[in-house]
């Protein structure tokens, strides 16, 4: 068929032969063993150019048809094995989505503007679930946070955070060059969600500062909700440091000179095993990594280098 629309468009078998690389003699021979099969005539006889009949034309113009399906369906493939198209599905807790992975989804779409991405917002354990159950191609999240080493898993470590108290930019904890537990005791304080693994580390890490009791005033499971509490009150609470990197200044918020000595973790993805054939999965993986190196440490930089000012 997609010999036949080339006939039809050059008008003559030596130039549609050319076109196509095969040989005069193998396009006649098409043209006629066609004819026979379908009991009709393709082309006017002794017409120069070559004129094709109703049926010729409409069976032509079902050749570049085909042809352009299979043009495309080649391209198709060839994006996927480049990563750059297909469906990828991401798990991760609130504060990691909303302030860390978002943002390098957002990079990484750039650049594959073809492709979707799902982000799962979820608390573990169902986060561990949604890998066991197939139902996310990769998991950015606390790698402490996995209940056991799986074989089935592979697991590769991102990045090294730690947990710190933020606040208000021009709160009045903020000009004292030493907090003690007696200042936080006295404060008031936002709470993660219950069932967050963000409020267990919260209280152990306080407890381990000697701060016990607290006075709460707000609790919630949204990130968003949480850091506008954080810029528009006197609370304060704990967070990640990611949660904050180069967006004090405009977020309006600050930490604590306060160091825990429970707070290091280590922020990783996990992926399963069977998915490592994927090469939409493979460009996420080194967009992650190229994103930790550059953006994130950049914004580490940055902080360190507004604390200093």
């Amino acid at each position: 068929m997609e010999q036949l629309a080339a006939v039809v468009e050059h008008g003559t078998l030596q130039e549609a032969a050319r076109q196509l690389r095969t040989s005069q003699p193998a396009l006649s021979r098409m043209i006629s063993n066609l004819e026979n099969r379908l009991g009709v005539k393709l082309f006017e006889r002794s017409s120069r150019p070559l004129i094709p009949t109703e049926i010729g034309l409409k069976l032509s113009q079902r050749g570049r048809a085909i042809k352009t399906i299979r043009e495309r369906a080649y391209e198709d493939v060839q994006l996927g094995l480049k990563g750059l198209s297909g469906v990828l599905t991401i798990g991760a807790p609130p504060f990691l989505c909303e302030r860390l992975v978002g943002d390098a989804i957002s990079t990484f779409l750039r650049e594959r503007p073809s492709i979707l991405v799902k982000l799962r917002s979820d608390y573990f354990p169902q986060l561990e679930r949604y890998v066991a159950l197939n139902q996310v191609d990769a998991l950015i999240c606390p790698l402490r946070l996995l209940a056991s080493p799986k074989k089935d898993l592979v697991v590769e470590s991102l990045f090294e955070d730690e947990h710190v108290v933020v606040l208000r930019k021009d709160h009045a904890l903020t000009k004292k060059s030493t907090i003690d537990a007696n200042d936080l005791q006295s404060a008031t304080w936002i709470s993660h969600a219950e069932h967050s693994m963000l409020r267990s580390d919260m209280a152990t890490a306080l407890t381990s500062f000697g701060v016990e009791n607290l006075h709460i005033a707000f609790q919630s499971e949204s990130s968003g909700a949480i850091m506008e509490m954080l810029r528009s009150t006197d609370f304060l609470t704990v967070l990640p440091r990611y949660a904050i990197l180069g967006d004090q200044a405009k977020d309006r918020l600050a930490e604590l000179p306060v160091r825990f000595v429970t707070s290091a973790m280590t922020v990783g993805i996990v992926t399963p095993r069977n998915r490592l054939e994927s090469p939409l999965l493979a460009a996420f993986t080194n967009h992650m990594r190229s994103y930790v190196q550059n953006d994130l440490h950049a914004r580490y930089r940055l902080s360190h280098s507004e604390k200093h000012r």
